[in-house]
């Protein structure tokens, strides 16, 4: 449990149970059982999901890099601090009444579950936030209902970007080079396509709409597009049934219902094991990807350790690893033993290391300028020219 109204309730950094979240569900203490908001609602929790790009998740999950694992789970309650600051409460007395003003209480209980499989049992890291519908309101002293209006703004706004950007940064700081891709980012040594390979969720809906737009002359909305992920197959077969009777006036035939209800949600993750979904995950990879993983994990894993001991990572770590890398030709054919043995041998005095980390980093900024993209070698040469001004 998380939240500065779990804490107040006793619940904050105890294991999520099931009597806990079912008194919470029927609006009772978790602990004593009494009323907790004056009024009943139909809405008990309020779910937000915060998700790792894909090619992180692959190379925490299906690598194994748990470093990945940490810095993500760090980063996804970092959003949620964020999410609850803006907690806010209905303001109901005065001339207020009836209005759909809010006040922050900047209080929230919340059960976080950390998964990192998809429902087709690819890797995902994603939490799910599940905020209790209540917060405490100290300017009338008790509980009410949790109005999540603006921590909703808040998430699209900036607080999805910062996680993005935190996490990218944890990304560098472990290693990997990155690139941005729209609104996020991705590890820039993995392949777009093993990526599509472990994003079979991504597929299936793709199908699923193309076949809804050949059969009802119309793409599916997102309501529907949300449907076609969340039902398992005997709610789909219903539901398709009823659409395509509503649409056309008869029902389907069985031919035309097996021909539309497929990539139903999976129900393979409640009996397989981990080792089981690691070696479907290692398939769909292939062996070429599962080359290209191991050379990404160890590539990180060998920048980090020509770190020195006594430095931290200051803004041209960060500039220089988030450049684009020189990609292999022949990725499938270098194997990780020999592309490893072509790093630098480690160094035992922290001069000669920083020495080595900071022509390393010069080199990668003047490769970027080379492809296009000269700002990281910019902002180094700034910095080299202020640090010979000022002696420092």
């Amino acid at each position: 449990w998380h939240g500065e109204g779990a804490e107040r309730l006793g619940l904050k950094g105890l294991e999520v149970t099931r009597d806990a979240f079912e008194a919470l569900r029927s609006n009772r203490h978790p602990h004593d059982g009494g009323k907790l908001r004056p009024r009943s609602a139909q809405v008990a929790f309020h779910d937000f999901v915060i998700s790792a790009p894909k090619s992180v998740s692959i190379a925490a999950v299906t690598g194994g890099d748990e470093r990945l694992s940490a810095a993500y789970e760090d980063c996804a309650l970092r959003a949620f601090a964020r999410l609850e600051a803006v907690a806010a409460v209905r303001v109901r007395g005065g001339s207020f009444v009836g209005t759909e003003e809010l006040t922050v209480t900047g209080n929230a209980v919340a059960a976080v579950f950390h998964h990192n499989t998809s429902r087709m049992l690819d890797p995902q890291l994603h939490s799910h936030l599940v905020f209790a519908n209540l917060t405490y309101d100290p300017a009338r002293g008790g509980w009410f209902a949790l109005q999540p209006k603006l921590m909703a703004e808040a998430s699209a706004e900036n607080i999805r970007g910062l996680f993005y950007r935190e996490l990218e940064t944890a990304c560098r700081n472990l290693g990997y080079r990155t690139e941005w891709t729209g609104e996020s980012f991705r590890l820039a040594d993995l392949e777009p396509a093993d990526e599509r390979r472990m994003s079979q969720r991504a597929v299936q809906r793709e199908a699923f709409e193309h076949r809804y737009r050949d059969l009802f002359g119309e793409p599916p909305d997102k309501k529907r597009v949300e449907q076609f992920i969340k039902d398992r197959k005997q709610a789909a077969v219903r539901r398709f049934e009823q659409e395509y009777k509503d649409h056309f006036g008869y029902p389907p035939s069985a031919e035309v219902v097996g021909g539309f209800v497929r990539d139903c949600r999976s129900d393979k993750m409640a009996t397989s094991s981990a080792h089981e979904v690691l070696e479907l995950q290692r398939q769909r990879l292939g062996d070429g990807g599962a080359v290209r993983l191991r050379q990404t994990i160890l590539s990180a894993r060998s920048r980090t350790t020509l770190k020195p001991t006594d430095q931290t990572t200051g803004p041209e770590d960060e500039t220089a690893v988030s450049t684009a890398p020189e990609r292999l030709e022949s990725p499938d054919l270098v194997q990780p033993s020999v592309a490893a043995a072509k790093l630098p041998d480690p160094v035992k005095t922290n001069a000669t290391n920083y020495e080595l980390l900071r022509r390393y980093r010069r080199g990668l900024a003047i490769a970027a300028a080379l492809r296009g993209q000269p700002a990281a070698l910019i902002r180094m040469q700034f910095r080299s020219q202020h640090r010979r001004n000022h002696g420092s």
